[in-house]
């Protein structure tokens, strides 16, 4: 007969989870530690997963886009930019167009 964990370990496998596979037997041992309800430990798990989803997403778009490592806003010269371009520069670096939902 299989026992729990491998089939916990299973289950998540199949269902492509990798961050809960590598994490849910220390987050149970934690549970057992500081008693967590089912639903702490389950939540526990999913931001987990989601933080190391997110994060393979932004490695994942920064080797495709090829930029060197090294380019961010801090360092690039923006008096290279016409005046108006080095304005729109700023706002776009900033993201607050998007919660006001402009283009």
């Amino acid at each position: 007969m299989i026992n729990i964990d491998e089939q916990i370990l299973g289950y998540l496998k199949q269902l492509h989870m990798p961050s809960m596979r590598r994490c849910y037997q220390q987050i149970a041992d934690q549970g057992r530690k500081e008693p967590l309800s089912y639903e702490q430990y389950l939540l526990e798990l999913l931001k987990l997963e989601c933080q190391a989803r997110r994060q393979n997403r932004i490695d994942r778009n920064l080797r495709a886009s090829k930029l060197p490592p090294s380019k961010t806003f801090d360092n690039f010269d923006k008096k290279r930019l016409p005046t108006k371009v080095a304005m729109h520069l700023n706002v776009l670096s900033d993201g607050s167009f998007l919660n006001r939902c402009e283009n």
